[in-house]
C-alpha cells in the first residue's frame, strides 16, 4: 500500500523542506510534490518528519528498577542498589520490563535500540510484537578464570549469536562484554575467538570512570580498556563502546581505525558524577559518535530528545564554544550514526530507497514557536511528548497518543506483577 504523508516538513539528510513523502511497504518511495498515485493519504500539518531516533545504548528492562539507588557513585550503585534487585529477575519480569521500556520509546520517537539485559530470547519473544527494532545479547560476565562463575556464560552467549534467527530482521544477535572490570582476559579472548566465525557486533561498557580507566590500566601494564580489548582481539569486528568518559587520545586512534562507535550517554554519566564524553575531540578524531539514554536506574527515562539538548550543550560547554557542535552533528548522532553504530545502513535517513522507520515531531507546542530554523529547534526546543507519530518499515506504531501493537492496559498490570514480586 501507498501510504502519503503530506503537508509537512520533511528534513532530508540536513535539509528541510514543506513537501510530502510516500511509503510503499516498508520503504519510503517518493519525497517531493504530491504524487499522482497513493492509497491512502495522511495529514500530517503542523509537523515535521525525520529519521527515528536511535537509542544505541540501554537496558529495556530497568524500567523495573527506575531511580534506585540515586545519589550513589557507579560502583556502590550496581553493588547495593541495583546486582540485588536483577538477581530475583526471572525472564517474565525481563518481558514486562522490555515491553513497557518499547512503549516509552515509541511514544517519544526511538524506533531503534541497542539493549543490554539478561534473559535476551524472553525479551526478544516480547518486543517482538511491539514492530521495534533491537539488538540483543547475552550479558558477558566471567568472574573467575579457574572456575566458571556465572556458569556456562560463555557457552550461553555463543550460542545466543549463533542461533537466534528473526524472520522479520528487526532483532538482532550480538556480542556483549559487560566491562573490563566484571570480565578476564580468558573470557575476553574466548568471545574475540568465536567472532572470528560469527562476525557480530559487541557491545562493551568502557571507561565509565575514572577509577574504573586506572585499574585497568594498573591490572594490564598500562593498558586502558580500549587499548586491552584490542589486544584481545575483540575489535576485529564492530563494537560499541559506551560512555568512553575517560577514553585517552591513543583510545579514540584505535576506535576510529577499528570502527568502534563511542556511545555518548550524557544524562546517565552526569547523575552518577561519572563526567561526561568530550564528543567533539570523538568526532574529530574520525570516530562515529551515537547517543544512548542508558537505562532507567541511572538516567530516570528513554527520552533521546533530553539526550540530545544534553549532548550540545555539555559540548558547547566544556569547550566554550557555542559552534562546537552544531545541531546537525547532534541528529546525526541521534540517527545515521546510531543506524552506522547497529549495522543498518538502510535507516537512519529520509531518503528513498531507505527503510520507513520515520517519526513525526509537532511544531504547535507553545515551545517550538516560531519555526525559523528547524534543526536547532529539535535539539534545543523539541521534547518527546512532541512526538505525534512513529513509524517502523513502514508500520504506525504510535499514532498522537494509541500504541497500535501494544496494550498499555495489559502491559501496565504485568509490570505492575512483576515489580511486586522483585521489590
Amino acid at each position: 500500500m501507498k501510504l502519503l504523508l503530506k503537508n509537512c516538513y520533511v528534513l532530508c539528510g540536513h535539509e528541510v523542506k514543506y513537501t510530502s513523502l510516500m511509503v510503499d511497504g516498508d520503504k519510503i518511495a517518493y519525497i517531493g510534490d504530491l504524487p499522482e498515485f497513493y492509497d491512502e493519504a495522511k495529514d500530517m500539518h503542523g509537523c515535521v518528519l525525520m529519521p527515528g531516533l536511535i537509542n544505541t545504548h540501554t537496558h529495556m528492562s530497568m524500567t523495573l528498577v527506575r531511580g534506585a539507588g540515586s545519589g550513589l557513585a557507579l560502583q556502590d550503585w550496581l553493588n547495593n542498589a541495583i546486582f540485588p534487585i536483577e538477581a530475583k529477575m526471572k525472564p517474565e519480569d525481563i518481558k514486562a520490563g522490555a515491553v513497557w521500556a518499547a512503549a516509552e520509546m515509541l511514544a517519544g520517537g526511538t524506533t531503534s535500540a541497542v539493549d543490554m539485559y539478561d534473559f535476551p530470547r524472553a525479551e526478544a519473544e516480547a518486543l517482538s510484537e511491539t514492530g521495534m527494532k533491537v539488538s540483543l545479547c547475552r550479558v558477558g560476565l566471567s568472574f573467575s578464570e579457574e572456575t566458571e562463575i556465572p556458569l556456562n556464560r560463555l557457552a550461553e552467549c555463543i550460542e545466543f549469536v549463533r542461533n537466534f534467527n528473526d524472520t522479520s530482521g528487526r532483532i538482532t544477535a550480538e556480542f556483549c562484554l559487560h566491562s573490563e572490570y566484571l570480565t578476564n582476559e580468558k573470557f575476553v579472548r574466548a568471545i574475540a575467538e568465536a567472532n572470528r566465525e560469527l562476525h557480530a557486533n559487541v557491545n562493551i561498557h568502557v571507561s565509565e570512570t575514572k577509577k574504573e580507566h586506572e585499574e585497568c590500566k594498573q591490572r594490564h601494564g598500562g593498558l586502558t580498556p580500549i587499548q586491552y580489548f584490542n589486544e584481545c582481539g575483540i575489535f576485529e569486528n564492530p563494537a560499541y563502546a559506551a560512555h568512553c568518559v575517560w577514553v585517552e587520545d591513543k583510545d579514540l586512534e584505535i576506535m576510529a581505525e577499528k570502527g568502534v562507535s563511542l556511545i555518548h550517554n550524557p544524562s546517565s554519566n552526569m547523575k552518577l558524577g561519572s563526567g561526561f564524553a568530550d564528543i567533539k575531540k570523538a568526532k574529530e578524531a574520525g570516530v562515529n559518535v551515537g547517543i544512548g539514554t542508558d537505562g532507567v536506574a541511572s538516567n530516570n527515562n528513554l527520552n533521546m530528545f533530553e539526550e540530545m539538548h544534553l549532548a550540545a550543550l555539555i559540548a558547547n560547554g566544556l569547550h566554550r564554544d557555542a559552534a562546537a557542535i552544531q545541531a546537525s552533528d547532534i541528529i546525526d548522532m541521534a540517527t545515521i550514526n546510531g543506524a552506522k553504530a547497529m549495522g543498518r545502513l538502510d535507516t537512519g535517513i529520509l531518503e528513498v530507497g531507505k527503510k520507513a522507520d520515520i517519526i513525526a515531531v509537532s511544531l504547535d507546542g507553545p515551545h517550538m514557536i516560531p519555526s525559523f530554523d528547524i534543526l536547532p529547534l529539535l535539539v534545543y526546543s523539541a521534547q518527546a511528548s512532541d512526538v505525534r507519530m512513529t513509524m517502523v518499515d513502514g508500520k504506525i506504531l504510535y499514532d498522537n497518543g494509541e500504541f497500535k501493537t501494544i496494550d498499555l492496559e495489559r502491559a501496565r498490570y504485568y509490570l505492575d506483577e512483576a515489580i511486586k514480586r522483585i521489590w
